[in-house]
């Protein structure tokens, strides 16, 4: 017969006064933590948890990490908005940085970096995922 810790759910010996998995004293009275059923290993089902720039995991399979770069590096040019499907905003953004005498590549060197402060999650649904044909912020 086996007993289970209190604090993480896992199943260890009766005659175990600690946890194996844990750490935690099994000879106490823990009321503050409600035991727990331990399923196993808990894999990940959102592919945003960790956060990774980098991580093309999204739905659109568009990296954040490399948008953002794009944009602050080429941003005058809209190459970001055509490295994330968005054709027309390009060209939007090559006429404006031409009319605004290089003037708009300033507003796009700030996007790259808000792009970079956001989580994966949130740049899919405003740059990625979005209908909108010229995401800003």
């Amino acid at each position: 017969m086996n007993k289970q810790c209190p604090k993480c759910g896992a199943f260890v010996p009766d005659n175990s006064n600690y946890c194996y998995n844990c750490g935690c004293d099994l000879t106490r009275v823990h009321t503050d933590i409600p035991p727990q059923y331990n399923p196993g290993p808990q894999y990940n089902s959102r592919p945003y948890d960790c956060n990774n720039p980098f991580d093309s995991s999204g739905p659109q399979g568009k990296s954040r990490g490399i948008a953002a770069l794009l944009a602050i590096f080429l941003g005058g040019f809209g190459v970001h908005y055509f490295y994330l499907g968005k054709v027309g905003a390009g060209v939007i953004t090559i006429l404006l940085t031409l009319l605004t005498c290089s003037v708009w590549s300033v507003v796009t060197f700030i996007q790259g970096i808000y792009m970079l402060c956001i989580t994966n999650e949130l740049f899919e649904n405003k740059y990625a995922a979005t209908p909108s044909s010229f995401p800003l912020f």
